[in-house]
């Protein structure tokens, strides 16, 4: 076998290796939630997605993007000064917001609608901490190539929360037990990955720390603001449902998210892992990195076909699975389903401008993205439309950007080619 098919199948090892313990931390996720549904109302997964989106925009902030570096050098000892560096962004945007939290989280809690939960918000800035420490030390082993590790520590993670998500909400918990499970799964993959990554540890270099901050100074400069605009968006998106449509239409819609888009978007996260790590290897080799996108996407496109199948059943299965009260988040998925698809099929090529260096063309496809995305919510909100009109304008509106970005990123691919 050549090299570059050495290489090839390797690449596809890894993949299946992700995915199969993507699939199975899915599996776990998906049998407990006619479970979940039973034990928490609509209005629950709705004070859940929202915390959860603050988690996700802070957590962004809390490793200045430097995580996404650490499969780029050529040497492990840079790789780890620069895991060395994410985690000390980490501390301090850790221990920033605790204070915010602790001078404000009752006002924050009265003004979100929500009093009774202040207690709990000292649950964000852990969760925010244990996120960026995961998201990290999984950069890490993603250079390492240790994908069996990161797919066991998947479903670990998976059931070890729903374990303890299922636990809290029979015991009546309601809103804190989703947020509490969250948090205890995320302990465990930080505990799971900081166990696995210890014989690697290396002596803080400083200047080297400070050398390597400068180098790839464009990961806060340029992309941090891209998924800082994704993470704002999230947010922005759901306070103005909740605020236009009130709770229960919110947490339909998280919902409907949480059983159809996670699934997709953790297996395109497993694949833009492995694309990521090979990408960065082909495009500093000269070798063939348009093959390599076009290959990506026609195996993701495999995936999608049974997903759209089941999506046009969707009221009727979510009522099935989840109880009749559900009907309402299988007909949200159904009409989201072209975005869904889109963004799967997008989703681990976003990698690409990374590795090139293109980030700043990126960031305007993010900015066009999150106006398709938010815009249609304000418009509702303003103009009184329902719910089904806001979701189908938003879904036409995103798949058309994600589709033009679809294009640009093969396109970039195909930018160096060798003879």
């Amino acid at each position: 076998m050549t090299t570059a098919g050495a290489a090839g199948a390797g690449s596809a090892r890894h993949v299946l290796t992700l995915l199969t313990g993507t699939g199975l931390a899915q599996l776990i996720a998906l049998a407990a939630s006619p479970l979940l549904s039973r034990l928490f109302a609509p209005e629950d997964f709705g004070v859940f997605a929202l915390f959860q989106s603050v988690v996700a925009l802070l957590a962004i902030l809390a490793t200045g993007r430097y995580e996404l570096a650490i499969v780029l050098p050529e040497s492990d000892d840079d790789g780890w000064q620069l895991l060395l560096l994410a985690l000390a962004i980490t501390l301090a945007v850790t221990g920033l917001s605790l204070l915010v939290v602790a001078l404000g989280g009752g006002w924050i809690a009265q003004a979100s609608g929500h009093a009774a939960l202040a207690p709990w918000l000292y649950l964000l800035p852990l969760s925010v901490a244990l996120t960026a420490v995961v998201n990290t030390l999984g950069c890490w082993a993603n250079r390492r190539r240790q994908y069996t590790q990161l797919a066991g520590n998947r479903v670990v993670q998976s059931a070890g929360g729903v374990a303890a998500t299922v636990g809290l909400g029979a015991a009546g918990w309601a809103a804190p037990g989703l947020l509490l499970g969250g948090a205890l799964g995320q302990a465990i993959a930080a505990a799971l990955l900081g166990w696995q990554a210890r014989g690697d540890a290396r002596p803080t270099d400083r200047p080297r720390v400070r050398a390597l901050a400068q180098q790839y100074r464009n990961f806060p400069r340029i992309n941090l603001p891209h998924a800082l605009l994704d993470a704002v968006q999230a947010s922005a998106l759901l306070a103005v449902m909740g605020a236009a449509f009130g709770s229960q239409v919110l947490g339909w819609y998280a919902f409907a998210l949480r059983i159809a888009r996670t699934p997709l978007a953790m297996l395109g996260a497993s694949v833009g892992q492995v694309f990521q790590q090979r990408a960065a290897q082909v495009w500093n080799e000269g070798g063939d990195l348009a093959g390599l996108a076009r290959r990506t996407t026609s195996k993701l496109a495999l995936f999608a076909l049974p997903f759209i199948a089941l999506m046009l059943f969707a009221p009727d299965l979510f009522a099935w699975a989840f109880g009749a009260e559900w009907r309402e988040a299988g007909a949200q998925a159904r009409l989201l389903t072209p975005w869904m698809v889109l963004s799967f099929l997008t989703s681990p090529l976003s990698q690409l401008p990374l590795v090139v260096g293109q980030q700043g063309r990126a960031l305007a496809f993010g900015v066009a993205y999150q106006v398709s995305m938010l815009l249609p919510y304000v418009l509702a909100w303003a103009w009184k439309w329902d719910i089904t009109t806001a979701l189908a304008l938003q879904s036409g509106a995103s798949s058309v950007v994600l589709l033009a970005y679809g294009v640009w990123l093969h396109r970039l691919a195909a930018m160096r080619q060798t003879p």
